[in-house]
């Protein structure tokens, strides 16, 4: 008898309910749909690509990576003359590598504080540095918000002076470098859309891996230049960055400043030939400028950028800064350096030819004086130094589904002399080049 009324008292519920009015709006009802919608693709999607490069060289070059003939190629090496008189560094070189190849996951997820969510997981086996090649490791890992106008990015992706919307699309995995400033950073990246049109970018940047500004080697002023991440942590200040965009189907441009402090060192000697330290907060403060445009027609793709700029050694541009002055009175100041580069390139999807020409030179320091130490890559006061880089790359792109098949000659330029005290070289005595043939094979997945 309780079991019956248990049961008639559940039925009589199940009827009151099914009397009862739904009070959920269509418009909820459309939402939960849609959630559910969204969380069925709610992960991970991975992508990528398998590469294969394999190119030879006219002569022996300066790689930012690997060290040897490396896939990073900047320029040219100086020549470099043995006890005849002979070029050792005219020598030629062939290679063959697949390290470049990449593994990626976009991941989505729900919505928090308001707006959209996402994020780049990406990573490839080129290694960390010098003599891992082949190892795994990190590229991007990169989290986003985005809301209507605005979006706020946490993570290591691009440095914003490396515009993901207009970049050389050259077949040479250096991207373009020395002429294209090249690097991946932790940051704090805030896009404000501006109207319809515009976009301010504003970020706060630190940097890792090879992407690192020079400084003493031993943390004492004056000791030999080595790249390390200490020296920008020390200034305490983040690379500063803000940028302004204007974008359309048709056409893209913007400017950009950039500021940044890096420490040397954190003591100095007290005393010319002294045993002894002080505390040193000597910073080398530098700023760029760069401007940049790409325009797109239903037959060809027009991009350029001018950069003016100090102390990109972070970015595997030439350039640096120099110390001046007499222990424990030392002083840095940046070197500028010039880079501009300009590509055409088709819009075909099956045969998509290219032109690429980079151009950058070395404006050296102002005067500080007595140059005493260099931290600066291709350039030394006093000693032989870069003066400018000319390259010309045109290459043919063969597309067929996910494979393509690629091919380019690269001609790089580079002009040598010996520079004065502020790192400039009024006279330039020693013009190489080095031709570089590349074929590479892309699949991706």
């Amino acid at each position: 008898m309780k079991k019956l009324l248990i049961s008639l008292c559940v039925l009589c519920n199940i009827a009151a309910i099914a009397q009862t009015p739904a009070t959920t709006s269509d418009a909820k009802k459309a939402e939960i749909k849609k959630t559910q919608e969204n969380a069925a693709t709610w992960g991970i999607k991975f992508g990528g690509y398998i590469r294969n490069d394999m190119y030879y060289d006219s002569r022996q070059v300066v790689s930012a990576r690997p060290a040897n003939q490396g896939e990073l190629l900047l320029y040219p090496a100086n020549k470099l003359a043995d006890m005849n008189g002979n070029d050792i560094n005219a020598t030629p070189s062939f290679n063959a590598t697949s390290i470049t190849s990449r593994l990626s996951g976009v991941v989505t997820g729900p919505d928090a504080f308001g707006a959209k969510t996402s994020g780049i997981l990406e990573a490839e086996f080129f290694g960390n540095a010098n003599g891992n090649e082949n190892v795994f490791r990190l590229r991007h890992a990169y989290a986003k918000l985005d809301w209507e106008k605005t979006q706020l990015a946490f993570g290591q992706y691009w440095h914003p002076l490396f515009v993901t919307d207009c970049f050389p699309g050259v077949v040479s995995f250096n991207t373009g470098m020395p002429f294209q400033a090249f690097a991946r950073n932790p940051q704090v990246r805030l896009t404000q859309k501006l109207g319809s049109n515009f976009n301010l970018i504003l970020a706060a940047v630190s940097q890792t891996e090879a992407f690192v500004s020079p400084g003493s080697s031993t943390g004492i002023a004056l000791g030999t230049s080595i790249g390390a991440q200490t020296f920008i942590n020390d200034a305490v200040i983040p690379n500063l960055h803000a940028q302004l965009q204007y974008k359309t189907p048709s056409l893209l441009a913007g400017v950009a400043f950039d500021y940044k402090s890096v420490r040397p060192a954190l003591k100095v000697v007290s005393a010319p030939g002294a045993t002894t330290y002080l505390a040193t907060s000597e910073n080398v403060n530098s700023t760029s400028l760069e401007a940049y445009a790409k325009v797109t027609t239903k037959d060809v793709i027009l991009k350029g950028e001018y950069l003016r700029g100090q102390n990109l050694y972070d970015h595997l541009m030439i350039g640096g800064y120099l110390a001046y002055g007499v222990v424990p009175n030392i002083t840095y100041k940046p070197i500028q350096v010039n880079a501009m580069w300009f590509e055409i390139v088709g819009t075909g999807k099956k045969v998509i030819p290219g032109l690429f020409i980079g151009y950058t030179n070395n404006a050296g320091s102002t005067d500080g004086g007595n140059a005493v130490a260099t931290y600066a890559r291709g350039i030394a006061a006093n000693a032989a130094s870069l003066d400018h880089i000319f390259r010309v790359a045109p290459r043919m792109e063969f597309v067929s589904g996910k494979f393509k098949f690629s091919t380019e000659i690269e001609v790089t330029s580079a002009g040598y002399g010996n520079a004065n005290n502020t790192g400039r070289v009024p006279t330039v005595a020693t013009d190489v080049t080095n031709t570089r043939l590349l074929f590479v094979t892309t699949y991706s997945f």
